[in-house]
């Protein structure tokens, strides 16, 4: 469990292939604090950048397949914050760009202190609820 505990917090130590050091130095010039993450078939970049999180997942040949921002809550979008105002409190929202669609993804508490994870689109439509 211990050594479990150490990857989750300081990275797993990999090391992944130069096309995805070259694909991440490109894209995000001025991150510090980046992790390396070694999975079955990508390789994720967890760094701060702007004082705020982010997570690039880079296939192993240096394609960008997707990107999550960690996001404060005055970073969502106006209608996104309305909707989510009336369900309960957000604990956590990431935006997420795959395959150049972007989505939220919320998690909020809800009046039964249930809680509940919430997928919108760019436009602020929900895709997907469900409880956690």
């Amino acid at each position: 469990m211990d050594e479990f505990l150490r990857k989750v917090i300081e990275g797993d130590g990999s090391t992944p292939p130069a096309d995805c050091l070259d694909a991440f130095k490109d894209k995000f010039s001025n991150a510090i604090n980046v992790e390396w993450h070694a999975r079955e078939d990508y390789y994720e970049a967890v760094f701060y950048k702007n004082k705020l999180e982010h997570v690039a997942v880079f296939t192993p040949s240096g394609v960008l397949s997707e990107y999550k921002l960690m996001l404060p809550e005055g970073y969502l979008p106006g209608k996104i914050i309305d909707q989510l105002k009336e369900r309960g409190e957000i604990m956590n929202a990431v935006l997420r760009n795959k395959g150049n669609s972007i989505e939220y993804e919320v998690i909020i508490f809800d009046s039964n202190l249930k809680r509940i994870m919430m997928i919108f689109s760019e436009q602020g439509k929900i895709l997907t609820s469900k409880e956690l």
